[in-house]
């Protein structure tokens, strides 16, 4: 399946889901902007990850650490 991103302007808005929602959930699948910005903040973890800026402790280090303070 194929993703696009569209801006549409708020006139024409309720018209273009309506079209959409014509098709087969199955052929067409509505994602939220919600998707969009959850999907950059992953990425962008992601990145950081990566690179060793951001860094995973277990649960038993977590609460070792956060004793500590």
């Amino acid at each position: 399946m194929e993703t696009i991103h569209l801006k549409v302007n708020s006139k024409v808005y309720d018209h273009v889901m309506w079209l959409l929602k014509q098709f087969n959930t199955e052929d067409v699948e509505i994602v939220s902007d919600d998707y969009w910005k959850v999907k950059a903040e992953l990425d962008e973890s992601i990145k950081k990850i990566d690179s060793g800026e951001m860094k995973f402790f277990s649960i038993e280090e977590f609460e070792k650490r956060a004793d500590e303070f």
